[in-house]
């Protein structure tokens, strides 16, 4: 009794794997289809060499034609507002289209997946913000601080400075 229990149960085992291969194999497929819609959509707008979509453009999109485009891929219009500003780090109102892609096939699914995109953009956001910060303070504070009017200097000379390099 005990090896007709083993077999069927690497039987169901067996079988479960392949299930599980077909559900992999049948998303992969929807997820290219999406990925191939949602670039049809975007290649019919203006975009600038590189590669980037303005926010009007997208505005334009999400009210145009591409609005039912994206509720049909499950992607709510106002997830899609917000995941531009989110990848808009520098404030460019610029975000590059496959960036934006992918992070619209990420977000379909669960409030969890969205809410954990939207820290990683704000961290993304202020690391950025904090880089200028830095940069101001190596251009403009360091050389006060070593006795140099900074006006005098580019900021090559300054960094030279802050490393001890004589000018």
């Amino acid at each position: 009794m005990n090896t007709v229990s083993a077999v069927y149960v690497d039987a169901l085992l067996h079988f479960s794997s392949l299930d599980r291969d077909v559900v992999m194999t049948e998303r992969n497929a929807i997820e290219k289809s999406h990925l191939r819609q949602l670039r049809n959509l975007f290649n019919s707008q203006p975009l600038d060499a590189d590669g980037l979509i303005q926010r009007k453009d997208l505005l334009e999109v999400l009210t145009g034609d591409g609005a039912h485009h994206f509720k049909a891929l499950g992607i709510q219009l106002p997830v899609a507002k917000a995941l531009f500003r989110l990848l808009d780090v520098e404030d460019a109102r610029a975000v590059a289209v496959d960036e934006y892609i992918y992070g619209l096939l990420h977000l379909k699914g669960n409030a969890a997946t969205i809410h954990m995109a939207t820290l990683m953009y704000q961290s993304k956001r202020l690391l950025f913000k904090v880089q200028r910060i830095s940069n101001l303070v190596e251009d403009r504070v360091m050389p006060m601080l070593m006795g140099v009017d900074p006006h005098l200097l580019g900021a090559r000379s300054a960094a030279q400075l802050q490393n001890g390099v004589s000018i």
